[in-house]
């Protein structure tokens, strides 16, 4: 077998490897299955090419033409796969090139014209202006339309590394035409191809650092594996015990040595081609031993932001930790809201799910106009799947690349881990918290309830024996003495811990019965209200008392009929929004002032005559028990809005 042969048959094995490699593992990504296709086009010219050099058939020769003039469309469809926008004349070019690629094919039946030097001269005049549409296609729709480093880098690699690919792999017709030429084309478009397979996974790979280094580890291991298998061959005689025997022995030496080898390559390339590399990490873990011992938010920011401005190519970092109802308001601000970045980000990693760093503004940031200008990029921090903070970077004049970016990510993920752990602390002070209350409620109401019992009872027993006039004052005495019973009721449900026995249910349940309670016990305060009830579906189902959820919209539905003594509209929507559930009761009602609207939630606060003030801050501990919240939006004149958000089941 001569090296054509040879060097025919290892491109079409490599080929075929990369067109199964790419269906496999790269899902729906339209480049990726674009690339495997012309990877496989590569496999149906190199393999035939092989059984032509080895067999001397002319009929795999013919085979092996047929393929490699289907490299043009297919090369010109992987372009416009790679790009976000097309030319316009892209189909039609398309389509025509696998039009004539097929007549190219058909005249391979004709065996003069084959062997005449016009067919290889038209097959290459054929062959360079779709080679070079498809590096414009790269260049001018991808290169100069691209505002992000990563995706730059690939397109220039795509650039230089294509255009000498179309240089080369034509020059296999030049036998054909009477001009000897090294059958070197194979092995420049394998290498190539190689790279372009492994980049489209992993776009660190198109950086100059990791090109060069994998290439140093490439040449490594074939050297080393050269290496034992003719030391094998030597030790044997040059003769095996059976034919497949160097396979085997190969085979054997790659299971037990080749992770271990890789481990160690990896580990010396990265410290010689990742720049600052251990600069970086001395860094950052010396903060991130500091970051379990914060004892507050503030103080957890304060640490990352400046272990990263220490590192050599951040120029500003800032942390924003997300707020958790009940616990506390989190810190720091983000340009967007949560629920947009999360969105923005689902598409980023969609499109790049092996990247964790989200360039803001280009075409990798999905939503260009929501990115506040003084920042780079993100990352985004997540904690058993939730969002727990985003850290902002704005980088230095020369950017990172994204190895780089990818020493950040062990400190960056303790950044979870050291917010769950403060909140959790801040958990168990609440129950304490509580739990002392309760318990000094539970003594109070009955020292308080004893001494208004037996007044109220006095009171009444007077009132039968009492002039007219007195019994007016006697009634007063009897009524505030309810009205004190109620107040130590609602301290006592407020401040006690409750009996919850939470289960999965529909949150039409609780919405339908609380209607239903509210018609039948203030029938007369509900003249001239109209009632409008939105239950989106299917229901959203949420982990949590029935008891509990029917108590807050009942006390919200009072409320708003309370604010309403004239009629109006009560609407009350039930529907999903990222991950949460929601209750939303609004009324067209009096609305609450801007000076009332900060102490809505506060333990007795109310602005009717004879209300409580416990029935807003009921509904907040309730709804934070059960890891949601409870909001107010209003407009004094015009009505309110409380919404109750709960996580879904």
């Amino acid at each position: 077998m001569d090296y054509y042969a040879q060097g025919s048959l290892v491109a079409a094995v490599v080929a075929l490897a990369i067109a199964v490699y790419l269906r496999a593992f790269a899902g729906g990504d339209r480049e990726a299955r674009a690339f495997s296709d012309l990877s496989l086009v590569i496999f149906l010219w190199c393999f035939p090419e092989f059984l032509w050099k080895t067999l001397s058939s002319d009929f795999w020769h013919n085979v092996s033409l047929a393929g490699v003039m289907f490299l043009p469309p297919f090369a010109l469809r992987y372009s416009g796969a790679a790009v976000r926008t097309r030319p316009r004349w892209f189909r039609a070019v398309f389509t025509a090139g696998i039009w004539v690629s097929s007549a190219f094919a058909a005249t391979l039946f004709y065996e003069p014209l084959l062997v005449s030097p016009w067919w290889n001269a038209a097959a290459l005049v054929y062959f360079y202006p779709y080679l070079v549409a498809s590096l414009y296609i790269i260049r001018r729709h991808g290169f100069h339309a691209t505002h992000t480093a990563v995706e730059r880098k690939k397109f220039q690699f795509l650039v230089i590394g294509g255009g000498i690919a179309t240089a080369v792999a034509p020059l296999n017709f030049l036998p054909g035409t009477g001009v000897y030429f090294p059958p070197l084309a194979g092995f420049a478009v394998l290498v190539f191809f190689f790279f372009v397979a492994t980049g489209i996974l992993h776009l660190h790979f198109f950086e100059l650092p990791d090109i060069v280094g994998r290439g140093i580890l490439l040449v490594i291991q074939i050297f080393a594996f050269a290496v034992v298998f003719g030391a094998l061959e030597v030790a044997s005689g040059r003769k095996f015990w059976f034919p497949l025997a160097g396979v085997f022995l190969i085979s054997i030496f790659l299971l037990t040595f080749y992770p271990v080898l890789m481990r160690k390559l990896g580990a010396i390339s990265s410290d010689l081609l990742v720049r600052r590399s251990r600069e970086v990490q001395s860094v950052l873990s010396g903060f991130a031993r500091r970051l379990p011992e914060s004892q507050s938010l503030p103080e957890i920011a304060r640490n990352v932001e400046e272990a990263l401005s220490r590192v050599p190519f951040v120029e500003k970092a800032s942390l924003w930790i997300r707020p958790e109802a009940g616990t506390d308001e989190g810190y720091g601000t983000l340009p967007v809201r949560p629920e947009e970045y999360l969105r923005a980000f689902s598409r980023f990693s969609n499109r790049y799910p092996v990247l964790r760093v989200m360039e803001h503004g280009g075409s990798r940031a999905a939503d260009v106009s929501i990115w506040d200008d003084s920042f780079d990029a993100s990352i985004p921090v997540f904690l058993r799947g939730n969002l727990v903070a985003v850290v902002l970077f704005h980088w230095k004049e020369k950017g990172p690349s994204i190895r780089e970016m990818e020493l950040l990510f062990p400190f960056l993920d303790g950044i979870g881990l050291a917010v769950e752990n403060l909140r959790q602390q801040e958990r168990i002070k609440r129950r304490e918290h509580f739990a002392t209350i309760g318990e000094l409620a539970a003594g109070l109401a009955h020292e308080v309830r004893t001494p208004v019992g037996a007044i109220k009872g006095a009171a009444q027993f007077l009132r039968r024996d009492a002039r007219a006039g007195d019994r007016e004052f006697l009634d007063i005495i009897v009524e505030e003495a309810d009205r004190l019973n109620g107040v130590v009721t609602e301290f006592l449900e407020y401040a006690r811990p409750s009996g919850r026995e939470p289960r999965t249910l529909s949150l039409q349940e609780p919405v339908e019965k609380a209607m239903s309670r509210l018609l039948r016990e203030r029938s007369a305060s509900m003249k001239g209200v109209r009632r409008h009830v939105l239950v989106h579906e299917p229901a959203p189902r949420v982990n949590a008392d029935p008891a509990e959820i029917e108590r807050v919209v009942y006390n919200l539905l009072t409320n708003a009929v309370e604010a309403m003594p004239h009629g109006g509209d009560l609407a009350v929507r039930v529907n999903s929004d990222g991950g949460y559930a929601r209750i939303v009761v609004e009324d067209t009602g009096l609305g609450i002032s801007e000076a009332d609207r900060g102490n809505l939630f506060r333990p007795f606060f109310t602005t009717r005559e004879r209300g409580v003030g416990m029935g807003l801050a009921i509904c907040r501990r309730i709804a934070e028990e059960n890891g949601g919240s409870v909001s107010a939006e209003s407009t004094r004149g015009k009505g309110s809005r409380f919404v109750v958000k709960l996580p879904e089941a």
